[in-house]
């Protein structure tokens, strides 16, 4: 179970340790530990020891808790087996031999060559955490920031790029107007302007605080001639290195319109919190609400190029929205190669949007009028997703056109002998889908029951339904690449027989994805027959492929919606896959090597590689018992294949799994959770370059 009490380390006195003090508590605990023990700690060992290791009054570690902290390991039956030579001698003898090991301990923890590669945060967390926890997201960073900081990656160089920063101050946003300024005076490695639209007294009263050359008045919006520009609130703040590291990736893709950086709060004590460790790029989401954040750098020549439409288009747009408004403009048909991802956390943000009234309607609002300016086809409706958790908001899905010439879609369904699944399954297509314009293939892998084989005779009478029957071995790719041969669709849809249709429009949803200019597969979001998450998209990793949250409620949202909005991933499942047929024949098909296990990512692959989006969306639901056909890979042979075949698509994909862009390289992803990475990296970030964390 991940613990959550390691900040409440003095009950006597109510007293709480920042994220920085528990950081340098426990990092000495750690090497005293490893010196002295030959060991790293445990859970339990932590917290009884936190205490011992900080001062009572200030929560520091000090010289005086460190002794402390010493002793208390010498004492230790486990320090005197490994030191077994200075067990000997007189009871004087002892105690300045003690005394001497506790000296010891107390340097050795001093050096920095023994605190180096130690993370306080994998101590205190061994099984990880996830990123929406506040107190594990605190450690996290500043052991994170630690890491990075002792191997260097934080060195910067002089850019020519440089940049125009634009902050509104009102009466009451002077104190926290003097913190950003405070962020600006560090971006000592980058060029910038801050223009501050204030009045001449709030002005007059800001510029004894800073002594800068350059902070101007604005006069005008957008004054200054910075190639890029940013926007920020009073009281927001900059990594101390945000700007040196924004700008050697501007200038390695001067093609970027908008970069966008990861986020989170700085709390009254100094901890970070409501960490915002956002995915790559997905014009779907951004639709749905501001999911950039901030901090966003925009080419100041594509906001000139949009402003005046903005302006007319709402002359007076609420403060809060505008800036919304102009991400939506700025990236409104651009490719996706101008708009850039920098996963590092360069921006701590003022406001703690948990806690203030959501701007869900305004954005929705903005949304739907940029709609109806650029693509009136598309439209804002509130998502039928079922359930959906009590009290929330409906999530806002984005529906895009049909056209009134339906594209025909082949549904390919392999079977065997699982006469209650496919029936089923052929159930909810025929007589529970909306969609008019389909065929069925049901390719039966040598069925041998006579309650099947009589159930296939009854749907080769149905008109829509064809039924092909294939023997030998089971090959799912190859099973699949001859169906497709006897289809006739523009779309292909490869079916499982255990899934369940949940609602009528399902199919609508997967063909209306697959029209959109770009898009060559479309995934399905797939339930358990208990209600909770199969399949919510694919993640990459150097061990091979893993589902987002499975195992989550269906009604929940997910870290930063995951689960509720649709989106570019880089995989989804066979299981209930849609590709286009020029995409399918163009990439040849299903890799027949991959007999078993990894076919469906590589096919994804495969499109990716090709130019062609994948996109997963949670608007087609579907109920998938996973492995009902065949069962599941249990024995020694199964297992064996599945690995080898998981080497061999790490192998031919190693450079797109270690970097999947739809996942934060902050992140990992196991069997049922989003956590924070343990590994301070290095990890190539979208722009190539390595780290985490701004400081």
């Amino acid at each position: 179970m991940i613990q959550k009490r390691y900040f409440e380390t003095f009950r006597d006195r109510a007293a709480v340790l920042t994220a920085r003090q528990l950081h340098e508590a426990v990092l000495a605990i750690g090497v005293m530990f490893r010196v002295g023990l030959k060991r790293l700690p445990d859970q339990r060992e932590i917290r009884r020891l936190v205490p011992r290791a900080v001062d009572r009054r200030t929560g520091e570690v000090t010289m005086t808790s460190l002794r402390c902290l010493a002793r208390i390991v010498v004492k230790s039956g486990e320090f005197c087996r490994l030191d077994g030579d200075r067990a000997g001698g007189s009871v004087l003898r002892r105690v300045d031999l003690r005394r001497r090991a506790c000296a010891d301990l107390v340097a050795a923890t001093l050096l920095p060559e023994n605190r180096a590669g130690m993370m306080p945060f994998q101590l205190c967390y061994p099984q990880g955490a996830p990123p929406d926890d506040d107190r594990a997201y605190a450690l996290w960073f500043v052991s994170v920031l630690q890491g990075e900081t002792e191997r260097g990656l934080k060195k910067s160089c002089r850019s020519d790029i440089f940049f125009d920063v634009y902050m509104t101050v009102g009466e009451g946003d002077v104190e926290a107007a003097q913190l950003t300024l405070r962020s600006l005076c560090e971006q000592e490695e980058a060029v910038w302007t801050l223009h501050i639209a204030a009045s001449r007294k709030i002005f007059e009263h800001l510029l004894p605080h800073l002594g800068l050359k350059h902070v101007r008045r604005a006069m005008t919006p957008l004054e200054g001639q910075a190639p890029y520009l940013a926007f920020v609130e009073p009281g927001d703040r900059l990594a101390k290195d945000a700007f040196a590291r924004i700008a050697p990736v501007l200038e390695a893709k001067p093609e970027t319109v908008l970069l966008f950086t990861d986020e989170d709060r700085i709390d009254r004590v100094g901890n970070h919190v409501g960490a915002c460790l956002k995915p790559g790029w997905s014009d779907d989401q951004l639709l749905t609400g501001d999911t950039l954040g901030q901090l966003c750098v925009f080419s100041r020549q594509r906001v000139l190029d949009v402003v005046e439409e903005l302006d007319a288009a709402d002359p007076s747009p609420p403060p809060e929205g505008w800036l919304y408004a102009l991400k939506l403009a700025v990236v409104e048909g651009g490719k996706a190669e101008q708009i850039v991802h920098l996963p590092a956390v360069l921006f701590h943000r003022f406001r703690n949007c948990s806690r203030e009234a959501s701007p869900q309607s305004l954005f929705r609002r903005l949304a739907e009028k940029h709609l109806a300016r650029h693509r009136p086809d598309v439209t804002l409706t509130e998502a039928a997703l079922t359930p959906v958790e009590a009290g929330s908001p409906q999530p806002v899905r984005v529906c895009y056109p049909l056209p009134p010439a339906l594209p025909l879609v082949s549904i390919i369904i392999p079977t065997r002998d699982r006469p209650d699944f496919l029936q089923t399954c052929l159930r909810g297509l025929l007589e529970e889908t909306d969609y008019p314009h389909f065929e069925v293939i049901v390719v039966d892998n040598g069925s041998i029951r006579p309650d099947m084989r009589a159930l296939l005779e009854d749907l080769s009478r149905h008109p829509v339904v064809t039924i092909l029957r294939q023997e030998g071995a089971f090959n799912w790719a190859r099973l699949n690449n001859q169906a497709v041969a006897h289809s006739r669709g523009d779309r292909l849809l490869l079916l499982n027989d255990d899934v369940r249709i949940l609602h009528p429009d399902w199919l609508d949803e997967m063909v209306r994805q697959t029209l959109r200019p770009g898009v060559g597969v479309v995934g399905a979001r797939l339930l358990y027959p208990d209600g909770t998450v199969q399949h919510a998209g694919v993640m990459l990793s150097r061990d091979g492929a893993t589902h987002l949250l499975r195992g989550a409620k269906a009604q929940e949202s997910g870290y930063l919606n995951a689960l509720v909005c649709q989106r570019d991933m880089s995989a989804v499942t066979g299981a209930c896959l849609m590709i286009r047929r020029e995409v399918f024949d163009r990439i040849g098909g299903v890799d027949e090597s991959f007999a078993v296990s990894c076919n469906d990512i590589d096919l994804c692959l495969r499109a990716g590689a090709a130019g062609w989006r994948v996109v997963w969306t949670p608007h087609a639901s579907l109920t998938h018992v996973d492995g009902g056909t065949r069962g599941r890979d249990a024995t020694p042979v199964q297992i064996l294949s599945y690995w080898l075949e998981t080497a061999r698509l790490v192998a031919r994909w190693s450079g797109r799994m270690s970097r999947d862009p739809a996942l934060n390289p902050s992140l990992r992803v196991t069997d049922d959770a989003l956590l924070l990475r343990f590994s301070c990296g290095p990890w190539a970030c979208d722009d190539g370059r390595s780290g985490l964390l701004g400081q």
